[in-house]
């Protein structure tokens, strides 16, 4: 039926984004964005800056590989999300995480660049970072298994619907309950909070491990099943350095198998509403000395802006927040 429903949405609406685009396209990427859950979107960040966040990955990667440091997976012995340090040197693709640590040319991504009015489509006029890292997807690396980026977002229900409580859904577990039979949700989806923009620094096609999608999945009002969905098409997300792919947080998504001889190379950044938790804890995790560096607009993005009410210390009218905060401790009169 899914494969079905998208001939019938390529064949009535148009065809899916496969080529980037020019950068005044950006009414078009956003419209592609809505349509199909993903655009592509050229000079996501400037030439110039994209060629020196390449040769700082590849400095700071290399670094941590040879330090035993690196978190690698990804392989057929080491599943996607197996981390344990390098260790077993079992895994073949390769994360570094926490970026805004690792060289002040990463937090030069974080401006007012090309992709930000595609993410404000999804997430709205302010969000957080949830994370901010590269992926290298190396040659013999597997795919990744279809997923959405806000599988712990509780799925709508009716009111007399048993559901499973919101601390209780993980990753493998997000309904109370699975019919089979249900390929399609044709009435309740819950909306988009999440937004991905990945970077391609040194280019993406099917061969290198091009990011895989299913177009119009993020409407389809469900999660991927491997069951279900074994047979599902993909298509291999394209595009030259510099170019972005930017996804609703809904849209089946994976990392493809890097069948070729070269390192692919992306900066990954997730966004999120407000409201939610990111996934990784930068007011505890950037150093002070970085912390120092940053403006105004990073800071909220990493979670030091207060947000109607939420994420203050113990003052209602702080805007910003720092490392030196004078609180109000144990008192007695």
């Amino acid at each position: 039926f899914q494969i079905f429903h998208k001939f019938f949405l390529i064949v009535v609406t148009g065809a899916w984004p496969l080529k980037y685009l020019a950068p005044a396209n950006f009414e078009v990427a956003k419209n592609d964005l809505k349509k199909w859950g993903y655009c592509l979107l050229e000079n996501a960040i400037p030439s110039d800056l994209n060629k020196k966040v390449l040769e700082r990955l590849i400095e700071q990667a290399a670094a941590e590989k040879k330090l035993n440091i690196a978190y690698e997976d990804g392989s057929k012995t080491k599943k996607w999300g197996e981390f344990n340090k390098n260790k077993d040197n079992t895994g073949i693709n390769q994360r570094v995480w926490m970026l805004p640590n690792k060289g002040a040319v990463f937090l030069e991504i974080l401006e007012h660049h090309n992709y930000v009015d595609c993410i404000k489509q999804v997430v709205g006029s302010e969000y957080l970072i949830s994370s901010f890292g590269a992926n290298i997807a190396k040659p013999g690396g597997v795919a990744m298994d279809l997923h959405t980026d806000q599988w712990w977002l509780p799925d709508p229900v009716r009111r007399d619907e048993d559901f499973l409580p919101s601390g209780s859904i993980d990753r493998k577990k997000f309904n109370i309950k699975v019919n089979k039979n249900i390929v399609y949700n044709n009435e309740l989806i819950s909306r988009p909070v999440v937004s991905n923009v990945l970077i391609m620094l040194n280019g993406m096609n099917k061969e290198n491990g091009g990011t895989l999608i299913v177009p119009g999945s993020h409407l389809f009002g469900r999660h991927p099943d491997k069951n279900i969905d074994k047979n599902i098409e993909t298509i291999s997300a394209e595009g030259p350095p510099g170019c972005a792919i930017i996804t609703d947080g809904r849209v089946w998504h994976g990392t493809g198998a890097n069948i070729s001889k070269e390192e692919r190379l992306a900066i990954l950044i997730t966004f999120c509403g407000p409201q939610f938790r990111p996934q990784e804890n930068f007011t505890l995790g950037i150093k002070k000395e970085i912390f120092s560096q940053l403006n105004n607009y990073q800071k909220e993005l990493f979670g030091f802006k207060v947000w109607n009410g939420y994420g203050r210390i113990g003052n209602p009218t702080d805007t910003f927040l720092s490392f030196e905060n004078e609180e109000i401790g144990e008192l007695k009169i």
